[in-house]
């Protein structure tokens, strides 16, 4: 049986990932999908509960859902790659990754994997983040990225998918799927496929909804989950100096800034505001104080998951668990009990973004639904 993996966040589920699949399908037997919890890699919650968004990806036509733990999920583009790469190799089953990319050219985009594997360590990359260029700014121009392949999202993330399965040795056949329509963040609607942003900005608008979501879908999405500002801002206001420091991505003394804005600002996005400039993108705040609302502290991030929940399968799925169950050094459970059991500091970090998410459904749940709830079962 030839296995192709997606990772996605389905923030919400589309026509545009439906399409992802079926060309999926078309070279492979079964499809897993890798993915994030309740917190996306831009440092936002996700619009729907974890559950929802697994089903729709069942019902979409993929086999397995595995969850990508909450503190790989909000985290940098390279970080979350590696982590979602690193669950695919401990599968140990998985022959093809696809992705979705603004660049069909595989050869291009593998190219560039390889010179970005290197390039932190180059003068340039060091003498281009001493002049207070972002990461992502300084390695564009250090690659010297004409084309601005690497200024295209989902671009991006697929050199970094591409660039962490060669650190891993994780031998796999890469689908670029081209990218047809809106781009990854635009807000515009277009004829036939749109962005999740797009989606999660007119959320609420069931005609927009009906063009790009399936009709048989609709029912997930009656109810999203949408979060007022200050449930958040306020983690900031009370957060000390230390917390800050200990934050991942608050490094080069940026602690000290985010610090006085916290204690300056009067609303989330005046807090962004203060802090803004041409080397901290807005991304990457976004993360910063997600990771300070959920208490992640970079002393307790392991370097790569140690564990994947299960979030639902078909019977196709169930074969292929019951394969993967067997791998003694990684943990693929649905039991969340044992997950916890395991891996303590990671696991009350997922059960946390749940506990909080579900504060902000229709209908408020109560805390611990990570042990009780069961993976979604499609027959």
């Amino acid at each position: 049986m030839k296995i192709c993996a997606i990772i996605a966040e389905y923030n919400p589920l589309h026509n545009g990932h439906i399409y992802q699949i079926k060309k999926a399908k078309e070279i492979a037997d079964a499809i897993i999908i890798i993915l994030s919890g309740h917190t996306t890699q831009r440092g936002e919650f996700s619009i729907f509960n974890k559950w929802t968004r697994a089903k729709t990806a069942l019902l979409a036509s993929a086999n397995l859902v595995l969850e990508l733990p909450t503190i790989f999920s909000s985290s940098s583009a390279e970080r979350f790659a590696t982590a979602a790469i690193k669950i695919i190799k401990e599968l140990n089953c998985v022959d093809i990754l696809s992705f979705g990319s603004e660049t069909a050219n595989i050869e291009k985009l593998k190219e560039i994997a390889l010179i970005c594997k290197e390039i932190d360590k180059t003068q340039k990359m060091k003498e281009l983040l001493k002049k207070g260029y972002s990461y992502p700014k300084a390695r564009t121009l250090a690659i010297k990225d004409k084309e601005n392949i690497l200024n295209l999202p989902n671009n991006l993330l697929a050199v970094e998918y591409i660039k962490a399965a060669l650190k891993l040795n994780c031998n796999l056949f890469f689908q670029a799927v081209q990218r047809i329509g809106a781009k990854h963040d635009e807000t515009k609607k277009e004829e036939k496929f749109t962005s999740s942003l797009y989606l999660r900005k007119n959320i609420k608008n069931e005609q927009i909804l009906k063009k790009y979501i399936p009709e048989n879908f609709m029912k997930f999405y009656k109810d999203p989950i949408l979060i007022p500002e200050n449930f958040i801002f306020n983690s900031l206001r009370t957060a000390t100096k230390e917390t800050f420091k200990n934050i991942q991505d608050a490094t080069e003394g940026l602690h000290n800034r985010l610090y006085s804005a916290s204690k300056k600002a009067t609303s989330l996005e005046e807090f962004f505001e203060l802090v803004k400039t041409k080397r901290y993108t807005l991304s990457r705040l976004k993360r910063i104080v997600l990771s300070c609302f959920l208490g992640i502290n970079k002393k307790n991030i392991p370097p790569l998951p140690q564990y994947s929940c299960v979030l639902g399968f078909d019977s196709i799925g169930q074969q292929i668990l019951n394969k993967i169950k067997k791998n003694e050094n990684f943990l693929f459970s649905t039991n969340f009990s044992k997950i916890y059991k395991n891996f303590q500091y990671s696991a009350s970090i997922d059960s946390k973004a749940t506990d909080f998410i579900f504060l902000f459904e229709k209908e408020i749940k109560p805390c611990n639904l990570n042990f009780k709830i069961k993976p979604i079962i499609i027959k």
